[in-house]
């Protein structure tokens, strides 16, 4: 008896079904083409459009985390009492922060030093062969302080050893453009630092 009704059942849910079944077909050739070359057209926008914001996330990366380095290094120095050094290394693009608890200017056994490497993407420098700093001065080395060297000092009252600009470039706009090109300016006096963005719209063209 149960199955006899099983089976009215299972025969009413066919019969229910037969209109939707009815309708099913393929896909077609010109349907699948047309799917694919939508993907395409959509690739071809984003990807571009993704590969501009992970460059740009990179260099303002770079350039915020250098700038707030420089920034803790001044505190350290003004809550420690003493001298922290930063050095800017271009060759091997990297900066190197000793907290220099003895003033000495020397990295001595005990003494806390920190070795930061730049992202491979990312580099010491600007497109061409000089730039203006923000100051509207023509510069002609990514890092360009007033003391001639690569060595920021800062002292227990949380000055500078010098002033200058240090220049970020990333490395797909290398012998091509400083559009993406970051700055940090030293102020000697306060041991402060600004961080800029290039914009060939203003003189200097910085913002």
């Amino acid at each position: 008896m149960l199955g006899h009704r099983q089976k009215k059942l299972d025969l009413g849910l066919k019969n229910r079904l037969k209109p939707f079944l009815a309708n099913e077909r393929g896909v077609t050739l010109l349907e699948i083409i047309t799917v694919v070359s939508f993907i395409a057209v959509l690739s071809s926008v984003a990807i571009p459009n993704f590969s501009k914001w992970g460059i740009k996330h990179q260099i303002n990366s770079e350039s915020q985390k250098l700038y707030m380095d420089l920034m803790l290094a001044r505190i350290s120095a003004i809550k420690n009492n003493n001298d922290v050094l930063v050095t800017l290394d271009t060759t091997n693009n990297r900066y190197i922060i000793l907290d220099d608890s003895n003033s000495d200017g020397t990295a001595n056994t005990g003494e806390t030093v920190k070795t930061v490497d730049l992202i491979p993407q990312v580099e010491f420098g600007f497109f061409g062969s000089s730039i203006t700093d923000m100051d509207g001065n023509v510069v002609g080395s990514p890092v360009t302080l007033a003391s001639g060297g690569n060595v920021i000092t800062f002292d227990s009252k949380g000055q500078a050893s010098t002033s200058g600009s240090i220049y970020l470039i990333h490395k797909s706009d290398v012998g091509l453009s400083n559009a993406r090109t970051r700055g940090i300016s030293m102020v000697q006096a306060t041991g402060g630092a600004d961080l800029w963005k290039y914009d060939a719209s203003t003189s200097p063209p910085w913002s």
